[in-house]
């Protein structure tokens, strides 16, 4: 493996599609490492809100641009979530967009969601 260093001045945002993501995903992102551990740096527009979640691997999110608030919390550069697996959580952003690293150590895992959002969705 290769050491790699990312600064400001290389992130390279693309939208969804260009990047390979479900073209219902909206936040520009990076792809930095596929593999173990997946690594993605993901800008989360204004006024940005997910629903409730979880995944089946942990995650672990570094706020590096802006703020955001994390399950009621509000959290800005510097802050690091660690999400165990199978944890519900949300976040939104508020006035600025926020630029998060979000690296799932052992893998990408399965997304579910909260059996309130699924019913919203049928």
């Amino acid at each position: 493996m290769t050491i790699k260093v990312i600064t400001p001045e290389d992130w390279k945002m693309v939208p969804p599609a260009e990047r390979g993501a479900p073209s219902a995903a909206k936040m520009l992102g990076m792809l930095i490492n596929e593999q173990d551990p997946s690594l993605y740096l993901l800008e989360e527009p204004p006024n940005f809100y997910t629903s409730t979640h979880s995944h089946s691997e942990p995650e672990v999110i570094i706020v590096l641009q802006g703020r955001m608030m994390f399950n009621g919390r509000w959290v800005g550069p510097g802050s690091v979530v660690h999400v165990p697996p199978n944890e519900d959580y949300w976040h939104s952003t508020g006035e600025e967009k926020c630029v998060i690293a979000l690296m799932r150590p052992r893998g990408r895992g399965k997304i579910t969601h909260t059996p309130e959002v699924n019913l919203a969705a049928e």
